[in-house]
């Protein structure tokens, strides 16, 4: 696209004036139509077409100023009409103008906030501290006796586990060996111990 086809507002800024004097000259032209349309009729009875309105010569001049009053009257309203059309093409010719002007100035507001924000944002972080030499150490200091660390709550003592003592033959006994000693039945009373050997023999 050529540079001298590029959106330039100011040619629109003279269309609509060129559209507003167009109204105006169409409206006096007209009107000076009418006027000069309504000057020949009035004269029709100082031509020899006087027979058509049948008035005498003597009213001529007056049959051609009212002929100029009434045409031009005619010729007035009948430009207003046209004159209208192009003052609507010539006030929206500027409204769309106005439109992109605030349009424009509406999002140059609002890059220039969006931007002054962020400029804003930029010069609140915390600037950084400037380095600091290191410090000599410090004297020591009484040592101070360390908290000794809570002890968890005592449990009550366990109570011994009375572990029933293993036999110590075995639970098999070879053939032919003597047999383990046998309870006595309930109802019957113990044996005496020399009772107790022959039953082993």
């Amino acid at each position: 696209m050529s540079p001298a086809a590029g959106y330039d507002p100011k040619i629109i800024e003279r269309f609509a004036e060129q559209l507003l004097r167009k109204a105006d000259n169409v409206r006096v032209g007209c009107a000076v139509g009418g006027g000069v349309f309504g000057v020949f009729v009035g004269a029709v009875p100082l031509t020899p077409l006087k027979s058509v309105w049948g008035l005498p010569a003597g009213f001529g001049v007056a049959t051609i100023i009212v002929g100029a009053l009434v045409g031009i009257l005619i010729g007035w309203v009948i430009g207003e009409g046209r004159a209208f059309r192009y003052r609507v093409q010539a006030q929206s010719a500027i409204f769309q103008l106005e439109i992109e002007r605030r349009v424009t100035s509406a999002v140059a507001d609002a890059v220039a906030t969006a931007t002054a924000h962020a400029a804003s944002t930029v010069l609140e972080e915390p600037p950084t501290l400037p380095s600091v030499p290191p410090l000599s150490p410090a004297p020591p200091l009484a040592e101070e006796p360390a908290e000794e660390p809570a002890k968890p709550p005592s449990l009550p003592p366990l109570s011994p586990v009375n572990e029933s003592a293993r036999p110590t033959e075995p639970l098999l006994r070879p053939p032919g060996g003597p047999l383990p000693p046998v309870s006595p039945p309930p109802d019957e009373p113990p044996l005496s111990p020399p009772a107790v050997a022959e039953s082993h023999q």
